[in-house]
């Protein structure tokens, strides 16, 4: 596995108790390092051991954020359940491994995002950009109106592995293939591990419909999603 410092991995089929035990959640930042007894420790390249901040436990899953601090480079990840059963694993950790958080949760399709419209008067509304389909049982495209040449709007993107980026100049954006200027790429700041991306909409996208988008930070690129252009 590779992850970035702050990421979001998600371990499955690591034991993380009894098969009755309850899922845990962490809501609440700080997050919790330990749910329902479980624990979960990440050893960094410098020799180095943290527990992780634990987002959701379940007998065969575990998500963490990787602590803050840990070193680029090879680690371990050791998880101990609630009933002391231990599993381990390695992984990858780099400074930036960006990822795009997708409206279906599988990192891909639609983008899991809001748009922000900035009117001529100043004011602002922020609107969806995916909708549910009931007979799908899924989100679908909602799309996007750039409204008049006088309003701007913006993709506001949440994914991951994204903070620990350099000069913002790093973090380039491409809608439908144009450049898409990046005015923010950092932590979102309400959610531990959350990163966000405002992304300028290009008014040439206009009645382009379903466009790829893509972003690169530190010369990573992230999985591509969609959203479609009204």
């Amino acid at each position: 596995m590779q992850s970035g410092a702050g990421l979001l991995p998600e371990c499955g089929g690591h034991r993380a108790g009894s098969i009755h035990q309850r899922p845990g959640h962490g809501r609440r930042l700080p997050l919790p390092t330990s749910l329902a007894g479980t624990t979960v420790k990440v050893k960094d390249s410098a020799g180095i051991e943290r527990l992780a901040p634990l987002f959701f436990v379940a007998p065969t899953q575990v998500n963490y954020q990787i602590p803050a601090g840990t070193a680029p480079g090879a680690a371990s990840v050791t998880i101990t359940s609630g009933d002391g059963a231990v599993s381990t694993g390695v992984m990858l950790v780099n400074a930036v491994a960006p990822s795009l958080f997708t409206a279906n949760g599988d990192g891909q399709g639609v983008v899991a995002a809001l748009a922000l419209r900035i009117k001529a008067d100043g004011s602002q509304q922020l609107e969806p950009v995916a909708q549910i389909d009931a007979a799908q049982n899924k989100f679908i495209a909602r799309p996007l109106d750039l409204g008049p040449e006088t309003d701007q709007v913006y993709l506001i993107l949440f994914g991951t592995g994204i903070r620990q980026r350099n000069a913002l100049s790093s973090a380039i954006a491409t809608i439908g293939g144009e450049y898409a200027e990046v005015s923010f790429a950092g932590a979102q700041g309400a959610f531990g591990g959350l990163d966000q991306v405002n992304v300028r909409v290009p008014r040439s996208l206009a009645g382009r419909g379903e466009v790829d988008v893509l972003l690169m930070v530190e010369a990573q690129m992230a999985n591509a999603a969609r959203v479609t252009i009204k």
